[in-house]
């Protein structure tokens, strides 16, 4: 066993030696910040795509945190998006801080988004 850990530690240190760059033993890493400008986004709730089935809101699950383009808008120039001519009828979109009624209807897929709009939330109702 203690062979083993010598030999791990030795071809650890073998590695870490061979990860010059540069003359430098660690290269710096430059972030640039454009992943998410705005920050993350803060997804509303766990959404499990097997309570959308009923509004046919199962496949749009992956565009949790894309931006939302309303109809007849520009899509922006980088990163994924979302257009609402996409999404299939009954639908509400619930802009962000927007008062929403208490009318339900089981078959109408509601997509809340927040003040950058993006996707943060999908449920029936």
């Amino acid at each position: 066993m203690r062979i083993l850990r010598i030999l791990l530690g030795g071809a650890l240190l073998l590695g870490l030696a061979a990860c010059e760059h540069n003359g430098k033993k660690f290269p710096d890493f430059e972030f640039t910040g454009k992943i998410f400008p705005e920050g993350p986004p803060q997804i509303r709730q766990p959404v499990l795509p097997e309570m959308l089935v009923a509004c046919r809101g199962h496949v749009y699950v992956p565009a949790l945190g894309m931006k939302f383009v309303s109809r007849g808008k520009q899509a922006p120039e980088e990163g994924q998006y979302l257009r609402e001519e996409r999404l299939t009828a009954p639908y509400r979109v619930i802009p962000f801080g927007a008062r929403v009624s208490m009318e339900q209807s089981p078959a109408r897929l509601n997509v809340e988004l927040d003040r950058y709009s993006r996707i943060i939330g999908l449920y029936c109702g």
